[in-house]
């Protein structure tokens, strides 16, 4: 050994993040609107319209979806109301569905641990709690559901994950998207 050098007891270091469910984060309230086109012969213009329209109104919109006859997307809570009455000032047929939340399941690199997503489903099919919407990215899952279940819901993803209760995060739906 070199004159003035010291041994230094060795640390591992690890540069990957930890694998598995991280975190559970749950939304402020959102509302979940189904948006019928009256004419589905032009219905990409018309689900274009729908778009235009919320954006002309400066309503943020998430989860969207094409359906067979329009689109249907969630909304703040607070932003329900103008959203459904701008849309049928112009002709659309909108069903309203209050009161839900998005729940995340955060993982780093989700996409790749296998029987995540299943287990998730089975979770909350034996919470007998219905997914309204769900999303995927590569570090969480987000699912739509009833606010009410809610609890429920991460009382049993906790246990399903071993997770404790600090490792729930609860968001404004604006910020949802962001990584705890």
């Amino acid at each position: 050994m070199h004159e003035g050098w010291a041994v230094v007891p060795s640390e591992r270091v690890s540069f990957e993040r930890e694998r598995g469910v991280s975190a559970i984060q749950v939304s402020r309230e959102a509302t979940y609107l189904f948006v019928r086109a009256p004419d589905t012969s032009l219905l990409p213009a018309q689900r274009q319209r729908i778009l235009n329209l919320l954006r002309e109104v400066e309503i943020p919109i998430f989860l969207i979806k094409l359906q067979r006859n329009g689109l249907s997307f969630g909304v703040d809570s607070e932003l329900a109301g103008c959203a459904c009455e701008t849309l049928e000032a112009h002709g659309f047929r909108v069903t309203v569905k209050p009161r839900r939340v998005m729940v995340s399941i955060f993982a780093q690199n989700m996409r790749e641990l296998h029987g995540v997503i299943a287990r998730i489903a089975e979770v909350l099919y034996e919470a007998g709690v219905a997914i309204e919407q769900m999303s995927d990215a590569h570090n969480r899952i987000t699912c739509l559901i009833e606010a009410e279940r809610a609890p429920l819901v991460v009382e049993r993803l906790c246990a399903a994950f071993g997770l404790s209760p600090q490792n729930l995060h609860k968001q404004p739906v604006a910020l949802a998207t962001e990584e705890p």
